[in-house]
Formats: C-alpha cells, structure tokens, sequence
C-alpha cells in the first residue's frame, strides 16, 4: 500500500509508531453541551432599590408630619415615634434578612413556552374581568352613558357625593352578580402588572384590549369621585416598570426603552398629582372641608388662589394626617375584635352573609372615634390601628417585619425570572406599603383580599411543591422582550 493509499484510506502513522484511526465525530446526539453557567448576581442597585424607596416613603411622610400644624396635637411624641420607627427598622430588617439568604441574579435570556401562554391569558381573562366589574359597578351608581360619565369627572364632589348615596340604599359591591365574581378576585390585580412586565410579549390587539379595560377600570373611580382606581393603577404601573427594567439584559438598545418607561411613570404620577389637587380642591370647596387636617399656606393662596391653594394642601396633608390619627389609637387600651378588625371588606361581608354583630367587636378605629373623635371613615389613623385590631401594637409591629421578608423574595424573584405570581405579589405589596401613613388598603375591598390570599397560596404551594418547568420557548414573537 502507497503512501497515497493510506491517506485516503483515513489512516495515519502515529508520531510514535504504529498505525491509528482518526477520532470519529460525535453524532449529534451525544454531543456534549457546555455546562450552564450559574446565574449571576445582580448588582447592588437591583438588590436594594426597592428598600431604598420604600424607607424614602414610610420615613418621609412621617418626616413631613412633623412639620405640619397637627404634629401640634400629638400628646404622646415619644410614643409615637418610637413606634412607627420601630416598626419601619421591623420592615427593613425583614428585607435585609431575606436577601442575605439569596440576592437576586440576573434574569434568564428565555422563558417558557406555558408562562408566555400563561401571560396572555392572563392578560385577555383580566381585562375581560376588568370590563364586567366595571360597567357594572358604573350602572349600579347611576351612569347613564359617556356623557354622564364625562360630566361626574370634571366635578369630582358631585361624584363624591353620590357615591354615599348609593351605600346607603343598599346598592354596591354586595349584589348577587358581584358576589358571584369575588373568587375571581386574584384577576383585579392581574392586568396592570402584567401588562407592564411583559408588554412586548404581546400581540397588538391583546395591548390594545388591556389598556381599553384599564381606562374602564379607572373611570369608574373617577366618576364616583375617589382617587383609588388611578393611584391603584399609576402604583402596580411602577411597580411593573420596576421589575421589567430589573429583569432586562443589559444591552445598548435597551436604555431608549428604560427611559420611555421612566418617562411613563413619571407623567403617570404627575397626572395623579395633578388629578388629587383637582379633586381636594373640588371637595372643598363643596363641603368646606379644609380646617380640622388641612392648613393652607397663606403664601400660595395668595399666588394660587384659595381654591387651588387649598388643593396643593390637601394633596399634603392626604398622605401625613394619619400619624396624627395613630397618635391617638396608641392610647387606647386594646380590645381582640376577633378577627374582623384587620379587613374592613372582610367585616362587612361577614356581617351581611354570616349576620355577626360588629359592634360587639370593632375594631382599634372605631373604639378610638368613641373615646376621642377622631372619625375612623372620614380621616386616616395608617395602617397599624387596623393591623393592630387583631395583632396588638407590637404584634402589628412584627407583622411589618413578615411583610418586608415577603416584600424581598417577591422581589427577588420578580427581577430574577419575571415569574407572574411573585410580581403581582410584589405590586401588591407596593401597594399595601403606599398605603401604610393611610390604612389596609389590601383590606378594603373584596376583590383586593381574594386576590391577595390566591396569590399567597398559589406562592405557598409553588414554593412547596416547585414550580413546573415546560420546555424553553422557540420561534419567539419578533422583537419579543423574552427573545433578548
């Protein structure tokens, strides 16, 4: 055999003598894949943004406080402040204990095929729900059309005002039809986060749909006159903003984005500023309702005038003036209200379909209006009064701490994999922390605590159980956030 032939014939002299094989090629299905490299740990600003602005809040308005004239009032400073700055360092210590177990990691390129389906879903089940809650409720308080609609908007009070007048007939929330969709809660604080975290997952027309339904959502709040609906809303926006921009790969092309969404939040929150002063300003010059916990600064109402002074005021005052109402709660000797003081909804709903007497058991509000009239429906007390009802003062303390450890792995998660349960558990959580110098928001409504106990136990079980991992996406929608 030449030389010739035992190259062609696929064979070689070894350096060292003797004659070998070439090594095969591996087929393709025993090729080796290169070990996944482990998630990387996201920076510090992702790690602790969330804490940073919530302290900013809880410690700011109740800085604010004190500088108002009913900071004048309080009989018990050290009490107080001793209290709130307990609790608070309760909420940050809760925080900073779960992420030292496990900081957030930088968010996988790919997602699922089932949580893209998921999505979606999600999102048109939603906005369909949002649509039904909607016209219904705005029915049911007298809407007659586009303009009666439009008209209740620009005169807030008139709203306001009407909006009592159908409680007091009876007429609202506990209607056969909207008792039937209570279990249907957890789709109330679906839409909004959803739609901001995974915006570019979704086709036009489900976009289009969503934004309809929220702009539903949000005129019926407007049109009986309550901030709720578009500070809800502007809230679970920034919250779903939050997460997009932590989980988002960095990339050049990326920085356009975050800062169209900045912008975004920034006007949302500059309409809900704008809409508040409109609205207080409205109210009091209907009702006259400046006084007992709004001042107006001479100054401005000499620039501004009285009405829009008086606005600017309240807008102030609306989120300070419950510090004062705390103050007084602290004084009050505790009474267990067997459950139903924590959840305003809740109570209510048990006093109507089970016929328990709430006055035998009210709550740490309500016993405060008693002994020293501070209006426990009419004014603020935050959110430990309620909390309080139940748990004591220290135990509402503690509860703070449990809410900064669920605050933390919800977001952890949310920024790490974008994840549906953990980010609508983080926005609503956003929500309960805005709330907190005001009350349990999440206690308020029935929707908001259906919705919030799903969530919860839908976390409960996939932290026992796992989550199911279905095969990684392909084909991935052009332009998708999911394909980056």
């Amino acid at each position: 055999m030449t030389a010739v032939d035992r190259v062609s014939d696929g064979r070689h002299r070894s350096p060292v003598g003797g004659w070998q094989l070439p090594a095969a090629a591996p087929r393709p299905e025993q090729r080796v894949r290169p070990p996944m490299a482990r998630p990387a740990p996201a920076g510090r600003t992702v790690t602790w943004l969330p804490l940073a602005l919530a302290l900013v809040w809880m410690l700011g308005t109740f800085g604010t406080f004190w500088t108002t004239r009913l900071a004048h009032d309080v009989r018990n400073p050290y009490q107080l402040s001793a209290f709130v700055l307990v609790a608070t360092a309760l909420f940050a210590g809760g925080y900073v204990a779960q992420m030292a177990r496990r900081p957030p990691t930088v968010a996988a390129a790919t997602h699922s095929v089932g949580r893209v389906r998921l999505v979606r879903q999600l999102v048109l089940a939603s906005a369909v729900y949002y649509v039904v809650v909607s016209l219904t409720r705005l029915t049911q308080f007298g809407a007659t059309g586009p303009s009666s609609v439009w008209a209740n908007i620009q005169a807030p009070a008139t709203g306001y005002v009407n909006k009592f007048d159908v409680y007091q007939q009876g007429v609202g929330s506990t209607s056969p039809w909207m008792t039937a969709l209570f279990p249907l809660g957890v789709l109330s604080v679906a839409l909004v986060p959803l739609l901001a975290v995974h915006w570019r997952a979704l086709p036009g027309w489900l976009r289009l749909a969503g934004v309809a339904a929220t702009a539903t959502h949000i005129a019926f709040y407007l049109f009986i006159g309550t901030m709720k609906g578009l500070g809800d809303v502007v809230i679970m926006l920034a919250a779903g903003m939050l997460v997009a921009w932590a989980s988002a790969r960095h990339r050049p092309r990326t920085y356009s984005r975050r800062r169209r969404a900045l912008l975004l939040v920034v006007g949302a929150f500059v309409l809900l500023a704008t809409y508040m002063i409109h609205n207080h300003a409205t109210r009091a010059a209907e009702f006259g309702t400046t006084g007992d916990v709004v001042h107006v600064n001479p100054s401005v109402e000499r620039v501004l005038g009285k009405t829009m002074a008086e606005g600017i005021a309240a807008m102030i005052g609306y989120p300070t003036h419950g510090y004062l109402g705390l103050s007084y709660n602290l004084q009050v000797p505790f009474e267990w209200s067997r459950g139903l003081g924590s959840a305003p909804s809740a109570a209510i709903f048990a006093e109507q379909t089970l016929d328990v007497d709430l006055s035998e058991h009210p709550s740490f509000p309500d016993r405060t209006e008693n002994e020293t009239g501070w209006p426990a429906r009419m004014y603020w007390a935050t959110i430990y009064p309620w909390l309080a009802s139940d748990l004591t003062f220290p135990g509402a303390a503690l509860f703070m701490g449990l809410v900064g450890w669920l605050f933390a792995g919800s977001w952890r998660a949310a920024a790490s994999s974008r994840r549906v349960v953990p980010s609508l558990i983080f926005a609503q959580l956003c929500i309960l922390i805005i709330y907190v110098p005001a009350n349990n928001q999440l206690g308020m409504a029935p929707e908001s605590i259906v919705g919030m106990a799903t969530l919860l136990a839908l976390h409960v079980m996939q932290s026992l159980f796992g989550e199911r991992q279905p095969h990684c996406r392909k084909n991935l929608p052009s332009g998708s956030a999911y394909a980056r």
